[in-house]
């Protein structure tokens, strides 16, 4: 009765002072978090370390010093020739097997190496930094890493605190709203009007086909440097553009900011298609009939869990992937190869909606973008007997997706091939901008497990791939190294840790939420599918910030593979020969950091609002919530330890 009575009070108060005493909190916390006294002894000292590289690790893989400290450091190598590179100190070696001595310069003061027994520093500058190796020394090169934090480690601890004040700051506003959020029409832009020129180029019937031509030249390239390439990843095109460039434009920019319209452009279905249709470009008389003869998918089969299952594959050989040409180019030969083939038998683009491990992130954190594909009136398509945008028509085909446009309610799904668009004869399709996370509906178990299966394997892929521990990368490595019992608890790891162990968590929590909410009809079930949207913005950042390191530390190779694709000492277009160096990398947790808490407010910020509408009652609203946010906040938490703790 007094939470409720303070819950009325707090109500009563405007909206805009809520939302300035929630700031406050947030700033406090982080204040709080920076202020606390930093662990050990506080007077400068002198620090000694003696480090073994070995492939693909150093040891000790992390070493802790206070600020002011003078640090000594003394390299030696376990097999091959290894580099060594500080972040922000302008220290870079090269360490030789069986050599005390190392070669060693201070950037950009000193251009040349000379031959030191010990390096000498001073830590004036506080936070987390990599030393990583700077000499390719076989096929993790690009992940071999270590770790030096200077304490305090004042971007941790702020990062942190803020964390925990967003937490607060959400509880505290959804315990002082007194009931449910004013209802406000979401605003939406119609771009094909806004923009001059963009409704006749979606009009044009070879606009989609001006982005996969190019995607077809770069794809035979590709297979082309991966089987006959280089065997190094990091001097072979389809490494450094595929899992480095392509990944971090996709997850970064084409994803939150264009949807799904990466497959638009993906070159994977374009033969299966061309068959169907007869057309490269042009439309057939009979286009409502282009599906006569091929098979519907079967029903049972139409979800993404065959999409979560391929996609958990690759990703348990997602080290070997990353690294060996020859397998990302069997991989690209054998998806083209089965889209190629499921079109020959199942009509619309079955390979891309159950089976492309592609797919199933992209239709989920498609919810997030900023532009859809929608009809401008319902009324009209309510009205319309043609249905063109669906089952085709004279200006165009019918939906390859197996959707009907006129319905589209969520980006899930929708391909942004622009069909309808073409094909709508009451030119009633558009494409709209729109808020950040304007979808917020799971509709199905198939898609709350796929956001706990990113968010998974983006913890796992943080510890494998972007942390320090030789172990995790050595069991990772299974075509090098060979370690199969190391490999199959790698495995275990990913598929029992996205499958069951972070899924048990999840469910524990809507339940507890449930409990704690008291008596109502919303189920333990319904908690579990409908929360899980909290972890899609999350999953999101937390993916962000996981390949910005990728393109910060990589961009030499990537431009080192544009001038010399198969690594065949080519030098195209004038930077074959770049010197290998990061991008300012000892910033890139001021990127992350970001991130990862704006993934929190809107996590928290959707999260209330789904609340409100399972449960009527405001405070049963805020106590189903509890336990999924600070689950979320947990999950925060951990990225930031990982990635500047």
């Amino acid at each position: 009765m007094q939470n409720r009575k303070a819950s009325a009070r707090l109500s009563s108060i405007p909206n805009r002072v809520r939302r300035a005493a929630a700031l406050v909190i947030v700033v406090v916390c982080a204040v709080l978090a920076t202020a606390l006294p930093a662990p050990g002894p506080q007077e400068s000292r002198i620090r000694r370390f003696d480090i073994k590289a070995e492939q693909y690790a150093y040891d000790p893989p992390r070493i802790v010093v206070n600020r002011g400290d003078e640090v000594r450091i003394r390299l030696a190598s376990a097999d091959v020739v290894h580099g060594f590179f500080m972040e922000g100190h302008g220290l870079e070696a090269f360490i030789y097997p069986g050599r005390l001595l190392f070669n060693l310069r201070r950037a950009p003061s000193q251009p040349g190496y000379v031959p030191v027994e010990e390096m000498v520093f001073r830590a004036d500058r506080c936070g987390k930094y990599r030393y990583r190796c700077s000499v390719t020394c076989g096929t993790l090169h690009p992940f071999m890493q270590g770790e030096l934090v200077v304490e305090p480690n004042y971007p941790y601890r702020a990062g942190m605190g803020t964390a925990a004040g967003i937490l607060l700051a959400a509880f505290f506003l959804m315990f002082s709203a007194g009931g449910a959020p004013a209802p406000k029409k979401a605003w939406r832009v119609d771009l094909v009007r806004a923009v001059p020129g963009l409704a006749w180029l979606l009009g044009r019937r070879w606009f989609q086909f001006a982005f996969v031509l190019p995607g077809l030249g770069l794809l035979v390239l590709f297979v082309i440097a991966g089987f006959w390439g280089s065997p190094i990843g990091n001097r072979n095109i389809i490494i450094t553009f595929v899992w480095i460039l392509w990944w971090f434009l996709l997850i970064s920019l084409l994803l939150p900011f264009g949807a799904r319209i990466w497959c638009m452009a993906c070159p994977f279905p374009f033969f299966g298609e061309w068959f169907q249709r007869k057309r490269l470009i042009g439309v057939r008389a009979d286009a409502r009939t282009m599906w006569k003869g091929f098979k519907k998918w079967p029903g049972r089969l139409s979800n993404i869990w065959l999409q979560n299952l391929s996609f958990l594959g690759l990703c348990t050989i997602s080290a070997v992937l990353v690294t060996r040409p020859v397998a990302t180019a069997a991989v690209l030969v054998a998806l083209a190869g089965a889209a190629t083939v499921l079109a020959f038998v199942y009509r619309h683009r079955t390979f891309c909606n159950y089976l492309c491990p592609v797919s199933g992130f992209l239709s989920l954190y498609a919810m997030t973008a900023v532009v859809e594909v929608r009809p401008r009136e319902t009324d009209i398509c309510r009205s319309c007997r043609d249905r063109s945008c669906a089952v085709g028509g004279k200006r165009g085909w019918g939906c390859p997706w197996a959707l009907n446009p006129a319905r589209l309610r969520r980006n899930n799904y929708c391909g942004m091939c622009m069909e309808c668009i073409k094909a709508c004869p009451n030119a009633n399709m558009t494409v709209n901008l729109r808020p950040f996370c304007a979808d917020v509906e799971i509709k199905s178990a198939d898609e709350a497990w796929k956001a706990l299966i990113m968010v998974a394997v983006a913890l796992v892929y943080s510890v494998t791939l972007l942390g320090s521990w030789g172990t995790v990368k050595s069991w990772a490595n299974i075509s090098e190294v060979g370690d199969w019992r190391g490999f199959l608890i790698y495995a275990g790891i990913i598929w029992c840790g996205s499958l069951a162990i972070l899924p048990g968590i999840w469910a524990l929590a809507c339940a507890l939420g449930r409990r704690l909410a008291g008596p109502g009809a919303v189920s333990t079930g319904t908690l579990f599918r409908r929360y899980a949207y909290l972890l899609v913005p999350l999953g999101l950042a937390a993916w962000t910030a996981f390949s910005v390191p990728l393109i910060m530390v990589n961009w030499s190779y990537i431009q080192a593979t544009a001038s010399d694709p198969l690594g065949w000492g080519w030098n195209l277009l004038g930077m074959g020969r770049v010197e290998w160096k990061p991008v300012f990398a000892e910033y890139m947790v001021y990127v992350q950091i970001p991130l990862l808490l704006i993934g929190l407010v809107y996590s928290l910020k959707r999260g209330y609002a789904i609340a409100f509408s399972l449960w009527k009652d405001a405070r049963k609203a805020f106590l189903s919530l509890i336990p999924s946010a600070l689950v979320c906040t947990v999950v925060v938490m951990t990225f930031l330890t990982l990635f500047a703790g």
